[in-house]
């Protein structure tokens, strides 16, 4: 990061967890972003929507927040809380800020229903969320084992570091073809998606979900592995 932060650079953007490889930055991981930032005075964008999703621990991940006076921390119900429909997220930023974002806000998105507003506001109460997040943290915990297995299962072709949280495993595969073709034939052969490497800058990797019911994940790893052995 000292390599690639220059005096010209404006803003470091960080995702903690890794979106997609649910790694979970260290202490001293995100002291050395807040140094790269600060040293040239970037603002600090920390998109933390998987917090809360963690599979190792039941402590939430540590928010960057409070480590640097120009951080903006994002937070969502899709990820940690798997309430995507209600459209609802927030950023935590210094007062000022917040106030540009408002505007912005307002001119771009204008408003959510007055529904998700109220199921949001349920969702985050002290009664309802922990058990959202345990929910949540149960799906991760049980899929992953699913997945493991199933990569186990097929050795010589896939591999994997754990995530740490998250409920996305960012999976190498060892067979010739390349990540997007291999995910259009998934869908179009298999009607199963998955996002290809090529999305990340890096071909002959799959992220794959698997904080899903376990019937509805075994199907799909079942159909993945039928094209896995037409390609062999």
């Amino acid at each position: 990061m000292n390599e690639a932060v220059s005096d010209e650079t404006r803003l470091v953007a960080v995702c903690n967890p890794n979106n997609p490889t649910g790694h979970i930055l260290t202490e001293a991981d995100m002291d050395a972003v807040v140094d790269a930032a600060s040293r040239v005075g970037a603002w600090l964008l920390a998109d933390e929507v998987y917090a809360g999703a963690e599979r190792l621990t039941d402590v939430q991940t540590p928010s960057f927040w409070g480590r640097y006076d120009k951080v903006l921390a994002v937070g969502s119900l899709s990820k940690a809380y798997a309430l995507p429909g209600l459209r609802i997220g927030w950023v935590v930023a210094p007062e000022d800020l917040v106030d540009e974002l408002w505007a912005r806000h307002e001119y771009v998105t204008i408003d959510t229903t007055m529904l998700s507003n109220k199921l949001a506001a349920l969702a985050l109460s002290p009664e309802v969320r922990p058990r959202i997040i345990q929910r949540v943290r149960d799906y991760v915990r049980r899929g992953f084992s699913t997945l493991e297995e199933w990569l186990d299962g097929h050795e010589g072709i896939f591999s994997v570091v754990p995530p740490q949280a998250a409920g996305v495993a960012f999976v190498h595969y060892d067979l010739d073809i390349n990540s997007t073709e291999l995910v259009l034939r998934l869908i179009h052969e298999k009607s199963v998606f998955i996002v290809p490497g090529d999305c990340f800058g890096m071909d002959h990797f799959l992220r794959i979900s698997f904080g899903l019911p376990e019937d509805y994940l075994k199907a799909a790893l079942d159909r993945i592995h039928e094209l896995i052995a037409e390609l062999q």
